[in-house]
């Protein structure tokens, strides 16, 4: 299925921004800004609270204005958040530019899922997670040793390019999903529920027409 294939790659490549942004970050807080283990996870916890907060309000606006729109704007944000950092680097904007990027890249989960059932036919939610599951568990595998590569040869502000990079990629995957990606589904299981209420509704008149 193409919305499958699509959807499981576009995750990969946002999991392997996430994966590898937690493996860096904190060695960057400490080892390049000198941060303390304190103000290391307060920065993290700044990282994690941004997407407490934008996961329901991007799971909302997504049910509202639709999947495409927020996945395709909150990956773009995502990637102009991540190529600021690398001209931050080193000042407190850097620190700022954590939290605003929590805010999009960690919205965006949700939606991605949400969207990979719209997109599935009734019956093959559970199969289509899991490979989306599978797909991501992939990304977070690649991703930290990808940027750690290009962060011991080039330094490791090449990571945060790195991360951008991958972010955008996984944006112009979307731009393969197919257009009614979510409604055909819809369709069918609306048709599907049709059917099932007229055949109870058919057997309930029956039953009854057999009483009288």
């Amino acid at each position: 299925d193409r919305a499958l294939v699509t959807l499981s790659i576009s995750s990969t490549f946002r999991t392997m921004t996430q994966s590898a942004l937690l493996t860096f970050l904190p060695v960057y807080l400490a080892r390049d800004m000198g941060y303390s283990p304190l103000w290391i996870g307060a920065c993290m916890f700044a990282l994690q609270t941004a997407g407490f907060i934008a996961a329901p309000i991007a799971g909302h606006l997504s049910d509202t204005i639709g999947r495409r729109q927020i996945v395709t704007s909150t990956m773009t944000m995502s990637a102009v958040v991540l190529a600021a950092m690398t001209f931050a680097g080193g000042t407190i904007w850097f620190v700022l530019l954590v939290s605003v990027l929590g805010f999009f890249l960690f919205a965006v989960r949700a939606v991605l899922q949400a969207w990979m059932m719209d997109a599935t036919p009734p019956g093959m939610g559970g199969s289509a997670v899991g490979v989306m599951f599978a797909a991501q568990a992939l990304g977070a595998a690649i991703g930290p040793i990808a940027a750690g590569v290009l962060a011991d040869h080039y330094g490791i502000m090449a990571a945060f390019y790195f991360l951008a990079g991958t972010i955008v990629v996984a944006n112009m995957f979307i731009l393969f999903m197919p257009k009614d990606a979510g409604t055909a589904a819809k369709a069918r299981q609306q048709t599907v529920v049709g059917l099932a209420g007229a055949l109870v509704g058919e057997r309930q008149r029956g039953h009854v027409r057999g009483k009288e």
